[in-house]
C-alpha cells in the first residue's frame, strides 16, 4: 500500500465519484479505477465502495478505512508542516470554520494579525451552522471549528470560549421597538424570520416559545444573515439573533429578552486524536485567546 493509494481513496470518498475526483487530482480515471481495485485486493475486506445511482457510496468496510486514512493522511500534513517549522518557516493550509456572526464579526481581527506573523500560511474559511461545520470537520475539510454548544458528537476536542444572550431585533416602526425589554410571552402575535433552519437559534426560540403556551409563526428561513436584517428592516417580521451578528448600521430597533432569557455558548472545536499540523495549532491558540476576550 502506497500513500497515493490512500489520496486516491479518500478523494473518491469525498467526491463520491470517481471522475470527479479524477479532475481534482489531474489523474486518468482509469488509473484511479486500478489503484482502487489493488487497494481492495490488498486490504481483502471486500469492496470498498458501492454503486447508487451515479454515485458510489462507501461500504461499511470503506468507512472503517477512511477513518483511518483521515488520521494518517493528517498526520503526514502535520509532519510537513513540523519539518517547515524545523526550518523556520510556517506553511501549509489552516481551515477554519465558523457560523457568519462570529466569521464576519469576530474573524477578521484574528485572521488580520495571524497573517501578519505567518504570511506563509493559506487559510480557507467556511460558514456554516453548527452541524454543518461538525461535519466538514469529520470530513477533513477545516482543521477547526467555533460551534454553539452542546456538542452531543464524540471524537472532539473542546474547549469553551464565551457565551452572549441572543436579542430580538424589529423594524423601527414596529409597535414594539420602544419596549426596552420583553418576555417571550408578549411575542406570541409576531411573525418570525429565523436564520437557518437547522440552526441553534431557532431551536432554543422554539424552546422558550413552547415554554411561554404557544408556536412561533414562522413566515421566512433564510441562510443569509444579511437578507434577513433587511426584512426586519423592512418590517416583515421579527427575529432573534446573537447581537454580535449587527453591525451597527443597521436601522433597527434592539430589544433584549427574559422570561426566559435565550442565550448561545460558543466553543472552538478539533477533531481528538488528530495531530494538529503546527500552523493550525497556532492558529488554535489565537482563536481562543482572541475569542475569549
Amino acid at each position: 500500500m502506497e500513500l497515493r493509494h490512500l489520496i486516491y481513496f479518500a478523494t473518491v470518498a469525498r467526491h463520491e465519484h470517481v471522475s470527479r475526483a479524477a479532475i481534482e487530482l489531474a489523474v486518468a480515471q482509469p488509473a484511479i479505477t486500478k489503484q482502487l481495485k489493488d487497494l481492495e485486493r490488498e486490504l481483502g475486506g471486500g469492496p470498498l465502495f458501492e454503486r447508487v445511482g451515479r454515485r458510489l457510496r462507501l461500504t461499511e468496510t470503506g468507512k472503517v478505512l477512511l477513518d483511518h486514512t483521515r488520521t494518517i493522511l493528517a498526520d503526514v500534513e502535520a509532519a510537513k508542516a513540523e519539518l517547515r517549522e524545523r526550518g523556520g518557516t510556517y506553511g501549509g493550509r489552516v481551515g477554519i470554520g465558523a457560523p457568519p456572526s462570529i466569521g464576519e464579526r469576530l474573524l477578521p481581527d484574528v485572521l488580520r494579525h495571524f497573517h501578519q506573523d505567518y504570511p506563509n500560511v493559506e487559510l480557507h474559511i467556511a460558514e456554516g451552522d453548527s452541524q454543518a461545520l461538525l461535519q466538514r470537520l469529520n470530513d477533513g475539510q477545516i482543521d477547526l471549528a467555533v460551534v454553539t454548544l452542546p456538542v452531543v458528537q464524540r471524537g472532539l476536542s473542546i474547549t469553551e470560549l464565551f457565551s452572549e444572550d441572543l436579542v430580538l431585533v424589529l423594524a423601527t416602526e414596529h409597535r414594539l421597538a420602544g419596549a426596552q425589554v420583553l418576555s417571550i410571552a408578549e411575542l406570541g402575535e409576531e411573525r418570525f424570520l429565523l436564520y437557518s433552519p437547522a440552526g441553534y437559534v431557532r431551536q432554543a426560540l422554539s424552546q422558550a416559545c413552547r415554554q411561554a403556551g404557544f408556536t412561533p409563526q414562522v413566515v421566512l428561513d433564510s441562510g443569509s444573515m444579511e437578507l434577513l436584517l433587511r426584512l426586519v428592516e423592512a418590517n416583515l417580521g421579527v427575529a432573534v439573533i446573537p447581537r454580535m451578528a449587527l453591525g451597527g448600521d443597521e436601522r433597527l430597533a434592539v430589544v433584549p429578552l427574559h422570561t426566559p432569557t435565550i442565550s448561545r455558548t460558543m466553543a472552538l472545536v478539533s477533531r481528538e486524536g488528530r495531530t494538529l499540523a503546527p500552523a493550525a495549532a497556532r492558529m488554535r491558540d489565537y482563536l481562543i485567546e482572541r475569542l475569549r476576550r
